[in-house]
């Protein structure tokens, strides 16, 4: 009986030894993780959209700063076979920095001030903001003008105001050719004679086809 003991538990110790030389050991784990190597996030870095710009095969002709000259521009384009150019409209506002005197408390204080500004070779007009009675002395595109205006006429000791105003001329035209213009084509175009001081010729990017 104490044979077959001392048998099963050399036979268990025999078991063991096997088993462990099969296991890997503890200096002999996973390798490390390298350094420089972010193991918390792998993020895909996708290729940037290359995007390339439309080739400016078509022209946009204009501004015409009438119906008469946008008429004309049309019937060349039209002679020309190119019938299918498309209109565009905008509306023209300038603006412009008027130099006033005033306000007048009466219409006899605006006429002396108006004899006065005569005498000094300017030509001022009758003007009114709600009851305000003003003289408009002139119209400048450019405030800094406006400014040297008005203080050439300090000496004359009057009350003289700045005041940006709006005015709409009316709308100007465009007409835009919507099929390829070759080269050549494009040269004719920029030596013809549209009727109008404004008009230009401009390459644009040709419309996508539906």
């Amino acid at each position: 009986m104490r044979t077959l003991f001392a048998l099963l538990i050399l036979a268990n110790l025999a078991i063991y030894l096997w088993a462990t030389q099969l296991s890997p050991k503890a200096e002999q784990g996973l390798p490390e993780a390298q350094a420089g190597h972010n193991l918390k996030v792998m993020e895909l870095v996708s290729e940037e959209s290359i995007v390339i710009d439309a080739r400016a095969d078509c022209l946009r002709i204009g501004p015409f700063s009438t119906q008469q000259t946008l008429s004309k521009g049309q019937r060349i384009l039209v002679n020309k076979g190119y019938g299918l150019a498309q209109q565009r409209t905008a509306a023209r506002e300038v603006h412009v920095y008027q130099v006033l005197a005033g306000p007048f408390r009466s219409d006899i204080a605006r006429d002396n001030a108006r004899i006065r500004l005569q005498d000094v070779g300017q030509k001022p007009s009758d003007l009114a903001f709600g009851e305000d009675k003003m003289l408009l002395l002139a119209d400048f595109a450019i405030k800094s003008k406006a400014k040297e205006f008005a203080a050439g006429l300090n000496d004359m000791e009057l009350s003289l105001v700045i005041k940006l105003q709006a005015r709409t001329l009316g709308p100007l035209y465009w007409l835009d050719v919507p099929d390829v213009v070759t080269p050549e084509r494009k040269q004719e175009f920029a030596e013809q004679q549209w009727g109008d001081a404004m008009t230009e010729v401009t390459p644009i990017p040709c419309p996508k086809s539906p």
